[in-house]
């Protein structure tokens, strides 16, 4: 099973349709012209559904980088998950 950085990976390659060379951790909504307003909207809806999540309204104005979505999929996941 891929780890939740990979499927976020293969996610946001996916969703803002960039090249994977494209593509790291640190990446951050408005390096790049994909990433912008719509692209974030696009990426956090496209993360809930595949990770079965919805994202408080707060938790989703703090993702701003790869590295914050990957952490907030996490944690929802992790809420998710009986303990």
């Amino acid at each position: 099973m891929e780890s939740v950085e990979e499927q976020v990976k293969r996610l946001v390659i996916d969703t803002l349709k960039i090249k994977e060379s494209d593509y790291r951790e640190d990446l951050e909504a408005g390096d790049i012209p994909e990433w912008d307003s719509v692209g974030h909207v696009t990426l956090l809806m496209a993360a809930e559904e595949k990770f079965e999540i919805t994202f408080d309204v707060n938790d989703s104005i703090d993702v701003a980088s790869v590295e914050d979505l990957i952490d907030m999929v996490g944690k929802y996941l992790a809420m998710k998950t009986p303990a």
